[in-house]
């Protein structure tokens, strides 16, 4: 498998005279963590409670800085030009390396500017409607209500070319339907519109949208895009069991730092990561939030970026998506 070329960077600077030593002392001052999406979303979540247990392992603070906007790369831009000294770290979700870089023509930065520590969760996109709006309690009659209204139906997301989007794009090239993206800063935006009856749907992680979802609620969520239904909401059945597969997509969530970080402050970083997230309070956070915990090592999560650029460069093809 071919490695990303950070990685070398990592070990040729070991090898050119820093002591074995190296990295012991980090970290001597709090750390930034940059969540490029707005508070409230499972993601800003997650971080924050890796934030909290982190310090305890770490011995400083960890903190939380949301740089939401352009369906998430302000945030990794912003990190891809930080020192690569450990005081700068990005919870990317990746679609921000596996996704945008398929559907711009022109981003500012490479998927090469950045050195990956750990996945942290699995995120399934729920199908979430408006009950006012749209009245339908079922993945068919739902399908049979937009088609008989091609053009009329807008989902909302959190930016134009993001997973949000071209799920929705998706779900429009599989079940032969013709709904219009709406594009909002973030998750709580979406919500409000939902609410605000200016958009009927949209397609997001469940985390924020489940208090105000069930019968005699204002929101429904008919589908998730897990392969397995959802711990959290385990009547929510998956877009697999109501036949269509190929709705089975989700977005995973980790932590990465800029490319040329030391492996030693990237291991050291990671062993705090791996350690908070396995503890029970947080995993059982998680798992309430519709996500699905998990760990990795660099490695392993280099490989997962390769394959879902695969599987969503074949999709966006296929969607004739391109964005400047």
């Amino acid at each position: 498998m071919k490695k990303i070329a950070v990685f070398g960077f990592a070990a040729i600077t070991l090898f050119c005279g820093l002591p074995p030593a190296f990295g012991q002392n980090y970290p001597e001052r709090p750390i930034k963590i940059v969540v490029p999406y707005t508070p409230g979303g499972q993601f800003d979540i997650h971080a924050r409670l890796l934030a909290e247990k982190m310090k305890e392992l770490l011995g400083q603070p960890l903190l939380i800085e949301n740089r939401p906007g352009a369906a998430s790369m302000i945030g990794a831009d912003a990190v891809a030009k930080s020192p690569n000294d450990g005081y700068t770290l990005l919870f990317a979700g990746t679609n921000i390396f596996a996704i945008l870089p398929q559907v711009y023509s022109k981003i500012s930065y490479k998927v090469s500017d950045f050195q990956t520590i750990a996945l942290v969760s699995d995120l399934p996109m729920g199908l979430t409607v408006s009950s006012k709006q749209l009245g339908v309690d079922n993945l068919k009659s739902f399908v049979s209500y937009v088609k008989a209204r091609p053009g009329a139906i807008n989902f909302g997301t959190s930016g134009t070319g993001g997973l949000q989007h071209l799920i929705g794009e998706l779900a429009n090239l599989r079940m032969g339907l013709q709904m219009v993206q709406v594009s909002y800063r973030g998750t709580p935006e979406v919500i409000a519109a939902l609410m605000g009856d200016q958009v009927a749907v949209t397609f997001d992680g469940m985390t924020a949208y489940l208090p105000n979802a069930g019968p005699d609620k204002p929101l429904k969520i008919l589908a998730v895009s897990s392969e397995r239904r959802v711990e959290a909401a385990p009547d929510v059945p998956t877009f697999a069991e109501l036949g269509y597969p190929e709705m089975t997509v989700s977005t995973r969530g980790g932590i990465v730092a800029p490319a040329g970080t030391p492996r030693p402050i990237i291991d050291k970083i990671r062993s705090a990561v791996v350690a908070a997230n396995n503890d029970p309070k947080v995993r059982d956070a998680i798992v309430r939030g519709a996500a699905v915990p998990r760990t990795s090592t660099p490695e392993e999560f280099d490989a997962v970026i390769k394959s879902d650029s695969a599987i969503w460069t074949e999709i966006v093809r296929r969607l004739n998506i391109k964005l400047d």
